[in-house]
């Protein structure tokens, strides 16, 4: 029923690791996050928790993640890492930050599948409120109560409101390409759009209460964006924690 796979299976197609890479935990008189998702061989984290690497490093969003322990999702680390060459696609430098998860953090994994509440995000009538772009590169930004997307496909759009809404969001408005769009609301099931480790206690009661002018990510998505949430249920593949620990030293 499971299929069962190893991440030294999986990462054992690929040759490639980061030439260089350092880990540090976060100070903690330092409350910066800021992330530039793995392409041309590298990476750069700070203030990330570990779990927000794994979904990084294997694409998912964080309701597929199951176990870990208490620490994997609120202690945060700085992280530079880097490869000589610089033409690694963004595929290949997600399989380098696989092997760095496995060789600093112990990572130890398997894949499952899962019956489970999705959001199921279709095209609503009249069609997307947004245009295909013409942007050569992604620019994704990701707000407490808001998504900027340039040049960027819906599965990325997708991976950012699952953060939001709590559970997974499967793509059935069958749109392929790059679009821009930006979305803003409210309130959402998970507050402060979810983003793992992201959340800086103090920026957050000093923020100011929402204006309830834009309404729930439910009715923004429709107004805005042209599109339209349905909560199901469906199989979904997920990863299963068997085992990681706090990194090893430089």
């Amino acid at each position: 029923m499971f299929t069962l796979l190893l991440i030294a299976a999986f990462a054992g197609m690929f040759g490639q690791n980061f030439e260089v890479a350092s880990i540090r935990r976060q100070a903690p008189d330092d409350h910066r996050f800021f992330v530039r998702p793995p392409n041309r061989g590298q990476f750069t984290a700070n203030g990330t928790v570990t779990k927000l690497l794994v979904m990084l490093a294997y694409d998912v969003q964080e309701s597929q993640i199951v176990g870990g322990p208490s620490w994997f999702g609120t202690e945060k680390w700085d992280i530079q890492a880097k490869s000589e060459n610089d033409q690694h696609n963004v595929t290949e430098t997600r399989v380098m930050l696989q092997h760095l998860l496995a060789d600093r953090f112990g990572l130890r994994l398997h894949r499952s599948t899962e019956q489970r509440p999705v959001y199921v995000l279709t095209i609503n009538k009249g069609g997307p409120k947004f245009k295909a772009s013409e942007a050569t590169t992604t620019n994704l930004q990701v707000g407490r109560n808001s998504i900027f997307l340039q040049g960027g496909t819906i599965d990325r759009l997708t991976a950012v409101l699952a953060t939001a809404l709590g559970r997974p969001v499967v793509d059935r408005t069958g749109l392929a390409g790059n679009y821009d769009l930006t979305v803003q609301w409210d309130e959402a099931p998970v507050r402060d759009g979810g983003l793992p480790g992201s959340s800086d206690p103090q920026a957050r009661e000093a923020a100011p209460p929402a204006g309830n002018e834009r309404g729930s990510i439910f009715t923004a998505i429709p107004d805005q964006l042209g599109l339209r949430l349905d909560a199901q249920r469906a199989p979904v593949d997920v990863l299963v924690i068997d085992d990681i620990r706090r990194p090893s030293a430089n």
